[in-house]
């Protein structure tokens, strides 16, 4: 008789049953488990491998739940907190789990670091030491902040809660300009992200080109100096300590920062041509140097100028009271417009404006937008055509008048009198008397 190995003669079974039968004993050495049985054992090891890698928590109260995932990696238990459902935490498990297996968690995690984190970091270590409208910055951050709130990741910048964002600033009603200045800011703070490396990608590269900012409507801008004559009695009319400044303000387009911040070291008066390199002590607006032609007349004016100190690294036109650079903050030199314009017979304006007088005049001079844009480093041209367009499109026409008037009369029906005869002519074979 067949017996199972160590089993005895008339040996009982674990459920009270004799295997004394051939049959019963060679089923005892014989048997295989099902095939059913062991794809069921395969599923439950995976199924607790999945319960080995995480879990979902719950956390909250009855009326109010809240979900943690937990999982283990390198030997360490991790826990992400604060899912309001537990399809949101199931979700960032398995998200977790596929990016541990592909190498990338790292960059996922980076991801999970707050917009408020990277944004401070940006003002801090960008905005503050580079740009000149780093107070603009920040309080127009206070109000992208307040939106998104502090505890948000950089993944909640989703391109839905960009327009929510546009929704909101516009209904508080403020102007598309300053509306786009807002999102312009967050752009340029999620491209700091993607730069310092906590984001692969930023949600506004989703939109087309400009396609989350609102339409501005920007009206036809008058000149604020309608001639060379006009431009000619402002400047007389400036204090001799103050013409220079002005002169060159008007004659290049550049802004006033830009002037302020200028240096010997930055003019070529032998090629007649301006470096503009920074605005006050930062880099220009652009964030790129650009060169401005100099005429003739400004570049005798710097001539002069250029006496009072040969240092190249010398500031051109310090304060000329101080000799310090010119402050950005203070209306000194709205005032000394505003009086100069009153002497001179001409609009008031602002300082911002003979940056546009510059551009009217070079266009009613018979100049170009490319060479408008040039001077005065707009990015592209559209915004200087957007702007100005319409300026040089009446130029034209004034000159289309002056320049092509050939003294014709306006063309017309020829009138034929009743006592002229009809300039029909007869048929053949008439008579004529």
């Amino acid at each position: 008789m067949l017996r199972s190995p160590g089993e005895g003669p008339g040996h009982q079974g674990a459920h009270g049953a004799r295997h004394d039968g051939v049959k019963d004993s060679v089923e005892s050495v014989v048997h295989v488990p099902p095939i059913a049985n062991a794809s069921s054992k395969a599923g439950r090891r995976r199924r607790q491998g999945r319960r080995d890698f995480g879990s979902i928590k719950t956390d909250g109260t009855p009326t109010e739940p809240r979900f943690s995932a937990v999982w283990w990696e390198g030997g360490r238990q991790r826990r992400k907190r604060g899912f309001t459902k537990r399809g949101d935490a199931e979700a960032f498990l398995a998200r977790v789990r596929t990016a541990l297996a592909d190498g990338v968690l790292e960059a996922h995690r980076r991801a999970e670091v707050t917009l408020a984190v990277v944004a401070a970091e940006w003002l801090d270590q960008h905005s503050a030491v580079r740009l000149r409208a780093h107070r603009d910055n920040v309080q127009r951050w206070k109000a992208i902040g307040a939106f998104f709130g502090q505890s948000a990741a950089l993944t909640d910048v989703t391109p839905s809660r960009i327009m929510e964002l546009r929704g909101r600033l516009a209904g508080e009603g403020l102007a598309a300009a300053t509306v786009n200045r807002h999102l312009a800011l967050l752009r340029t703070v999620l491209a700091y992200a993607v730069t310092a490396g906590y984001l692969q990608a930023s949600p506004v590269r989703r939109f087309a080109r400009g396609a989350y900012l609102l339409p501005e409507l920007r009206g036809k801008r008058s000149p604020p100096l309608a001639s060379n004559g006009e431009a000619a009695r402002l400047l007389a009319n400036t204090p001799p300590e103050w013409f220079p400044l002005f002169a060159f303000l008007v004659l290049t387009g550049a802004r006033r920062g830009e002037a302020a911040g200028l240096r010997w070291e930055d003019v070529d008066l032998t090629s007649r041509l301006v470096t503009i390199r920074r605005s006050y002590q930062a880099p220009p607006k652009s964030g790129r140097a650009r060169t401005v032609p100099i005429s003739a007349e400004l570049a005798a004016i710097l001539a002069r100028q250029r006496m009072r100190s040969a240092t190249p690294a010398a500031l051109v036109f310090p304060h000329p009271a101080t000799g310090d650079m010119l402050p950005a903050t203070g209306d000194a030199l709205a005032v000394i417009l505003n009086a100069a314009c009153t002497a001179a017979g001409v609009p008031r304006m602002r300082v911002h404006d003979l940056r546009h007088a510059h551009a009217s005049l070079w266009l009613m001079g018979g100049g170009t937008i490319a060479d408008v844009q040039r001077n005065l480093g707009h990015s592209t041209p559209v915004l200087t055509t957007e702007t100005y367009g319409h300026i040089g499109n009446d130029h034209r026409v004034r000159e289309a008048d002056a320049r092509l008037a050939l003294g014709l009369a306006a063309p017309g029906p020829k009138l034929v009198s009743s006592k002229e005869p009809s300039p029909v002519a007869s048929a053949p074979g008439d008579r004529t008397t």
